[in-house]
């Protein structure tokens, strides 16, 4: 390759630019190819965080002696069940109030996202963007069930007080805490709100919507052998 040529040209770097984060945190898209309101990305950060909201209900009422470890569990995948349903109830009212638009042939074959006009915070423009919702209705109660059993094993297995007994550390909790509750939050909202395009994929061919349960699954299966081991 000759020096002058660079490994990646402009548009291939902003390509780069906006798909990584989204492939990283799980799904946000925090950087768009078009000027978006504020409101848009606030509402994604919310729906990241979402999940240590409801997770961390139950690790602040185990903290405090309210509830043992596995109601305090229980709890916050019973709110993640419950949020997880609303989630979709919202696309789905959404998409019946949206009408139905021709889309406009591009001719750069690269850019994937089409740009959104956004009237409000609550439109339903703005929810479709935000909550591309399921294909079935089967993924979505499936899909919602999964979110609330992560998030509940999730909660389980990064109570601060069972931690500090494991490792024995208060700075290893802290920051087993944090980036634990981080992986699930990528994970979560993966399942529930936006599924994360990979890096090197333009367009996606995910008929059954396998490509959401990856990321969840993985988080599912090493908690679940740790808590047992434990």
């Amino acid at each position: 390759m000759s020096p002058d040529v660079p490994l990646l040209n402009d548009y291939k770097q902003d390509f780069l630019l906006k798909r990584f984060p989204q492939t990283v945190l799980g799904g946000p898209r925090l950087k768009l190819g078009y000027c978006a309101p504020p409101y848009v990305y606030v509402s994604q950060i919310v729906l990241f965080l979402m999940p240590w909201a409801l997770g961390g209900t139950g690790t602040l009422l185990y903290q405090l002696d309210i509830l043992r470890d596995y109601t305090a569990a229980a709890l916050s995948g019973g709110l993640m069940v419950f949020t997880a349903a609303v989630i979709q109830l919202i696309s789905v009212y959404a998409k019946s109030k949206s009408v139905v638009v021709k889309r406009m042939i591009t001719r750069n074959i690269l850019a994937e996202e089409d740009q959104h006009e956004f009237t409000s915070c609550a439109g339903a423009e703005t929810v479709k963007f935000l909550i591309p919702g399921k294909k079935y209705v089967a993924n979505t109660v499936f899909h919602s069930v999964l979110a609330g059993l992560v998030c509940g094993l999730g909660t389980w297995y990064l109570l601060p007080n069972r931690v500090t007994l494991l490792y024995g550390s208060p700075g290893a909790t802290a920051v087993l805490f944090v980036f634990g509750w981080i992986t699930l939050c990528i994970g979560e909202y993966s399942l529930i709100v936006n599924t994360a395009a990979e890096t090197a994929t333009f367009q996606t061919q995910d008929t059954y919507e396998i490509t959401p349960l990856m990321r969840p699954l993985y988080i599912f299966f090493f908690v679940s052998v740790d808590l047992a081991y434990r």
